[in-house]
């Protein structure tokens, strides 16, 4: 771990990244498009593929089908080897452990992707010859993750922050896609003044959180990278190292103020975002939850978005009481209450960073010391670049 603390570093946040800054300091980063490659990344909650059903994603530019198959899911890409066509427009399985083309019958194997039988043309000699990709899966914490890469893949931990594998713990959320690249995604979770939009939103009031309109790095010790081991990440430590801002002023004077009585519950005491594309919020947004979000992406202008928030539980009691809970209150004031501001402000900034050059035009400054810090970090450290 190394903590962040040049006077150079400083001056690169406070002038812009610019377009020579952009080029020498993130270049990876800046290719990633379509995101990092040999990588893991959720795709699905597990309980949106059933047994024998399928579903269809975009990850990292490719489509891929998902099916169960004896409990476990299977991911090939969705693409049969003969015309072309996609197997999702009528996915048909008829045995176990297969999918057939629904064009001529081309059928493969989900496990290695192997063509093991043609419908419509018995011992044809194509019959072991060809075959499509397939891609290794994962399910952990009520999430379907998939691995897109030409490197073996690694386990589940170097890809998501520490203590999201916990397993005194359980994990609910929703998805949705959004109409922005995912980097766009990541720095808007990331961004410790973006809060400020956040001003109004009724989590604030209703779950009575004291939220400032921003955070601003306090000292030297603000901010760590972890760049040994995995998972890659760097921390906010907020609640120690930032000064939080209360009072906003125009000329001097006082123009927003956040009316404190010191009941307030205390949140976001630590802020973080891990390889390849994860932010964590301890606490958030309760004392009692973390909030993870993960910045999926699609295509080079959209994301998946997963919102997912982890509770400590210790029985079935627990987790029940939870998931009402969850359906009740966090799903609504939380996950949309809160959150569709960050889904407007990433779509607001996509036109700028699509058509506008945005990655050289943007301007800087200080506490975005953060984004520019994980933009090193991305660069330097991801497995892979994808392509699409």
């Amino acid at each position: 771990m190394s903590v962040v603390t040049s006077a150079d570093e400083r001056v690169d946040a406070a002038t812009g990244a610019g377009g020579s800054v952009g080029a020498s300091k993130w270049p990876r980063y800046l290719q990633a498009e379509y995101g990092f490659s040999n990588h893991w990344h959720p795709v699905l909650f597990s309980h949106e593929v059933a047994e024998d059903d399928f579903a269809t994603v975009t990850l990292l530019g490719r489509r891929i089908l998902l099916t169960r198959s004896d409990g476990q899911v299977r991911a090939i890409a969705d693409r049969c080897a003969h015309r072309g066509v996609k197997f999702s427009a009528q996915p048909l399985c008829f045995a176990k452990g297969t999918v057939s083309c629904w064009y001529h019958g081309w059928t493969y194997r989900l496990e290695d992707g192997e063509l093991c039988d043609v419908l419509t043309s018995p011992n044809s000699p194509i019959i072991g010859q060809v075959s499509v990709p397939v891609y290794p899966v994962t399910e952990r914490q009520g999430l379907v993750f998939v691995f897109v890469g030409d490197a073996e893949p690694h386990d589940l931990s170097h890809d998501v922050p520490p203590g999201f594998l916990d397993s005194d713990t359980h994990c609910l959320g929703i998805r949705r896609t959004v109409a922005s690249n995912w980097r766009l995604g990541v720095e808007n979770g990331f961004d410790t003044t973006h809060i400020f939009m956040h001003r109004n939103s009724p989590l604030v009031q209703q779950n009575n959180l004291a939220l400032p309109f921003g955070f601003v790095p306090a000292d030297r010790g603000a901010m760590s990278v972890h760049s040994e081991g995995w998972p890659k990440g760097v921390v906010d430590n907020l609640a120690q190292n930032y000064q939080p801002v209360f009072e906003a002023r125009l000329g001097g004077e006082p123009v927003l103020r956040c009316e404190l009585t010191g009941d307030e519950k205390l949140v976001a005491a630590q802020v973080s975002v891990w390889l390849p594309g994860v932010l964590k919020v301890d606490p958030f947004p309760d004392p009692s939850l973390i909030q993870y979000e993960f910045y999926v992406p699609i295509t080079a202008t959209s994301h998946e978005y997963f919102q997912v928030l982890q509770r400590r539980v210790r029985s079935a009691d627990d987790i029940a009481s939870y998931k009402s809970e969850f359906e009740s209150k966090w799903r609504d004031l939380a996950l949309h209450g809160f959150n569709d501001d960050d889904v407007w402000a990433r779509e607001a900034q996509e036109e700028f960073y699509r058509d506008h050059d945005g990655w050289a035009n943007e301007h800087l400054f200080p506490p975005d010391m953060c984004i520019t810090k994980w933009r090193q970090l991305a660069s330097n450290h991801a497995s892979g670049i994808a392509a699409p």
